[in-house]
C-alpha cells in the first residue's frame, strides 16, 4: 500500500522529468539568429544564413566582362613574340573555367563586343591581328566601363594605361601632355573615379610587362619602331566593393596569375572591426568574457591579476575580405600598430593552424570561419577599465612611382616606366581618399 508521502514524491519526480524534457526541449529547438536554422545545427549562430548550415553566403560572382583596349599605342603587344598575348588569352580562359563566364570586348573609342567564347580567343589572339582603332582619352574608357558594370558583375580592363590628350591638342602644344600631367589629366581621373566610388564600385590594378614589337608613341605622339624591348601594360577589375575581394582572392589561386605588383582602391568599406575570444585557446588567469553582442565580442572583465602573474587570452578574427597583399602576415606583422591604454600588453598575430582541439561548437566555428588569431598577454594592469586598441592601417605601396616617367622619348631604355603613370595613380588615390585610414581596427575592454 502507497503512502501518502510516496505518493508525493513520485508526483514530484513526475513533475521534475516534464519540466526537463520542456528545458531540453526548448533547447533544442532555439534559433539564436532567426533564420530557421536551430542552433544544434547552425554552424554560424551570430548571424543569418541559409540552410542547412546557417552561414552567410558569400556575394555571388556575376558576368565577367574583359575589356582590350584596341588603340594604335596597343600594337606592339599584339605583335610578334609578345608575352602579352599569352598572359591576357590565358587569363580570359582560366576565369572563364575557373571562376565565372567570360565576355570579351574590344574597347578605344568605342566598344566591340568578341562574338565568340575565350577558348576561341585564345586561337585568335595568338594567330589574328587585331583590329586597332582611334585613341581615347584614358579616362573617357574607364567611365564607359564603368557604367556597364552592373551590381554583381566584373569589368576588367587591360591598357598600357599612358595619359595623354587627344592627338589634336597634341599637335597644337606638343608640350601639353607633360604640362598638364599633374594638373588636367590627374583630375580627370580623378573625376571618373569619384563617381565610381559614388556607385560603390571598387578598383584593383595589376602591373605586367612583355615584350613590344610595334610603334611606340611618346608624349609628343613621335613614333619610334620597338623591337621586343620590353613595356609595361596593367589589368584593372573594378566591381562592387563588397564582389572585388571575392573576385580578387580566386584571381590570386589562379596559378599562371602572376602579377609584379598590385594595388587596390575602395575596399575600406569592408573594415574588420569584429572578432571572437575562444576562451579553450590559450587562457591563462582568471577573468570572464564581456557579455557582448553575437557579431562580436567586446573584452573580459573580473580580471584578477596579480604581481609577477600574466592574462592571456586568444581572439579570432576573419580578415578574408581585405586584398590579398593585406592579408598575408608579414604586411599583418609589419604594420600593426598597438595602443595599450590602463595596461601593458604583448600581442602576437599568426595564421590559423587547420585543425586545433576544441570541445565547443560554437568556438570551433567561430575558429573555422577566421584566418587569423591574435594572442594578447595582458602584464599589467593599471586602471579598473582599461582599453587595447589593434589597427592595421591602410600604407599603399609607392611601388607605381618607379614604373612612371614624364619623358618616354628613349623608348628603348626607358624599362618598365610608364609616361605619367604616377599621375593616373594619384588620382585614383585621391578619389577614395583612404589614406591613414584603418584596414583592421578592433577594440578590447579589459576590466578589473
Amino acid at each position: 500500500m502507497k503512502t501518502k508521502g510516496s505518493q508525493f514524491w513520485a508526483i514530484g519526480a513526475l513533475l521534475i522529468a516534464l519540466l526537463s524534457l520542456t528545458f531540453f526541449t526548448g533547447c533544442r529547438d532555439k534559433d539564436s539568429d532567426g533564420d530557421g536554422v536551430l542552433d544544434e545545427k547552425d554552424n554560424c549562430k551570430d548571424v543569418k544564413g541559409p540552410k542547412p548550415e546557417g552561414c552567410p553566403l558569400p556575394p555571388k560572382i556575376g558576368q565577367v566582362n574583359l575589356y582590350l583596349e584596341t588603340s594604335a599605342s596597343m600594337g606592339g603587344y599584339f605583335a610578334g613574340s609578345a608575352e602579352f598575348k599569352q598572359i591576357v588569352s590565358d587569363l580570359a580562359v582560366k576565369i572563364d573555367k575557373e571562376i565565372s563566364p567570360v565576355k570579351i570586348h574590344f574597347i578605344s573609342d568605342s566598344i566591340r563586343t568578341y562574338p565568340f567564347e575565350a577558348t576561341k580567343f585564345s586561337s585568335d589572339i595568338a594567330t589574328t591581328k587585331i583590329a586597332l582603332s582611334n585613341s581615347s582619352e584614358l579616362h573617357h574608357i574607364f567611365n564607359d566601363i564603368a557604367k556597364a558594370t552592373k551590381d554583381g558583375d566584373i569589368s576588367i580592363f587591360v591598357s598600357d594605361c599612358i595619359l595623354s590628350f587627344p592627338n589634336a591638342a597634341v599637335k597644337a602644344n606638343a608640350e601639353v601632355n607633360r604640362q598638364a600631367a599633374s594638373g588636367t589629366l590627374k583630375n580627370n581621373v580623378y573625376a571618373t573615379f569619384i563617381d565610381l566610388k559614388g556607385r560603390k564600385q571598387a578598383a584593383s590594378l595589376y602591373a605586367f610587362s612583355s615584350s613590344f614589337f610595334g610603334k611606340y608613341y611618346d608624349y609628343q605622339n613621335v613614333k619610334t619602331l620597338v623591337k621586343g624591348t620590353v613595356r609595361p601594360f596593367y589589368v584593372w577589375v573594378i566591381a562592387k566593393n563588397n564582389v572585388l575581394p571575392v573576385f580578387d582572392a580566386k584571381l590570386a589561386n589562379i596559378p599562371n596569375f602572376k602579377p609584379e605588383q598590385e594595388i587596390h582602391f575602395g575596399l575600406l568599406d569592408q573594415k574588420i572591426s569584429n572578432y571572437h575570444i575562444l576562451t579553450q585557446l590559450g587562457m591563462k588567469g582568471d577573468y570572464k568574457l564581456i557579455k557582448a553582442g553575437k557579431v562580436s565580442d567586446s573584452g573580459i572583465e573580473d580580471v584578477e591579476l596579480e604581481k609577477n602573474q600574466t592574462i592571456e587570452f586568444s581572439a579570432v578574427v576573419d580578415l578574408n575580405s581585405l586584398p590579398p597583399y593585406a592579408k598575408k602576415l608579414s604586411y599583418l606583422q609589419e604594420h600593426l600598430k598597438v595602443e595599450a591604454i590602463g595596461c601593458s600588453a604583448n600581442v602576437d598575430i599568426s595564421e590559423r593552424l587547420p585543425v586545433v582541439t576544441l570541445k565547443s561548437k560554437n568556438q570551433i566555428a567561430h575558429y573555422e570561419r577566421a584566418s587569423h588569431v591574435i594572442k594578447v598577454n595582458i602584464t599589467q594592469l593599471r586602471l579598473d577599465q582599461a582599453t587595447l586598441n589593434l589597427r592595421v592601417p591602410l600604407i599603399y605601396d609607392s611601388w607605381y612611382q618607379a614604373w612612371s616617367t614624364m619623358n618616354d622619348k628613349d623608348v628603348k631604355k626607358l624599362g618598365k616606366k610608364t609616361f605619367a603613370f604616377e599621375h593616373l595613380v594619384n588620382g585614383v588615390m585621391e578619389a577614395y581618399n583612404n589614406e591613414g585610414k584603418n584596414l583592421v581596427d578592433l577594440k578590447f575592454q579589459i576590466n578589473k
